[in-house]
C-alpha cells in the first residue's frame, strides 16, 4: 500500500528520512502535483506515538524544504499508485487553490490566557445578570481584536476563536509568509509587554495543518 505524508509542487524535494515501517520516501508524479509516499505492509496503519510522530517529522522537513505543501492526514493510505492519480484527479482544482493558499507560509498558532473575572452575585435578577455576561462578553472580543489584529496583518490568512472559556480568551492560527515569521514573533512579543495580564504562547512555525484543507479521498 502507497502510505501518503503529503502532496507538494513539482518538483519535490525529499528529505533524507525513512518512514513508517522504515521504507524510504518515493514521490509519485500527478500532473504538477507531487506525492510524498513510502510503501507500507498493511491496509491499517496504528496511531501508536511512534507511527504519529514519525508521520509528523516527515510533514515538518518537507514543508521546511518545499514552498508549498499541503499535509496528509495520518492514516491516509491507497491500495496503488494508479489509485492515488485517481484521487488527485478527482480534485485537481481543490488541490492547486490549496498550494497556492499555502505556498510560502507556514503556520503560527497563538493562545491567549487571561484571570477569569466572575462578578455573578446571587442577588442579581435574571436581566442583570445576562446584562454582565453581555458585557464582559464584550470587553474580551474587544480585547481579543486588540491582540489579533496586529498579528493578522502580518498573515496571509487566520482562524480564530474568541473566549472558548472564561479563561481562554483567544485561540488562533496565522498562514504567515516565511519572511514575516520573525516580524510576526517580534509583534507577539509587543503584545505581551502593552499587556502583562495576559499570558501569551506561540507555537510553531508548523506545516499548514490549518489551512491546508483540500481532502483527498481513496476512490
Amino acid at each position: 500500500m502507497l502510505y501518503l505524508y503529503a502532496l507538494t509542487e513539482h518538483p519535490a524535494v525529499v528529505p533524507q528520512m525513512v518512514g513508517l515501517e522504515e521504507t524510504p520516501l518515493t514521490v509519485e508524479r500527478l500532473d504538477g502535483i507531487e506525492a510524498v509516499v513510502g510503501l507500507v505492509s498493511h491496509e491499517r496503519i496504528e496511531a501508536s506515538e511512534e507511527a504519529v510522530l514519525t508521520h509528523a517529522r516527515i510533514v515538518d522537513e518537507l514543508a521546511t524544504l518545499n514552498e508549498a505543501v499541503l499535509p496528509a492526514r495520518f492514516g491516509r493510505g491507497y491500495p496503488d499508485a494508479e489509485a492515488l492519480r485517481d484521487a488527485v484527479t478527482e480534485q485537481a482544482d481543490a488541490l492547486g487553490q490549496a498550494l497556492d493558499r499555502v505556498r510560502g507560509c507556514l503556520e503560527l498558532g497563538l493562545r491567549v490566557l487571561t484571570q477569569p473575572t466572575d462578578t455573578d452575585s446571587p442577588s442579581q435578577s435574571g436581566r442583570e445578570y445576562m446584562v454582565g455576561r453581555l458585557d464582559r462578553r464584550r470587553q474580551a472580543e474587544r480585547l481579543a481584536d486588540e491582540v489579533h489584529a496586529p498579528l493578522a496583518a502580518l498573515a496571509r490568512a487566520e482562524t480564530r476563536t474568541v473566549a472558548a472559556t472564561p479563561q481562554l480568551l483567544l485561540s488562533a492560527a496565522y498562514l504567515v509568509p516565511r519572511e514575516a515569521l520573525e516580524p510576526f514573533q517580534s509583534a507577539v512579543e509587543e503584545i505581551e509587554t502593552a499587556h502583562p495580564e495576559l499570558s501569551l504562547a506561540c507555537t510553531g512555525p508548523w506545516p499548514p495543518y490549518s489551512f491546508a484543507t483540500a481532502e483527498i479521498e481513496p476512490q
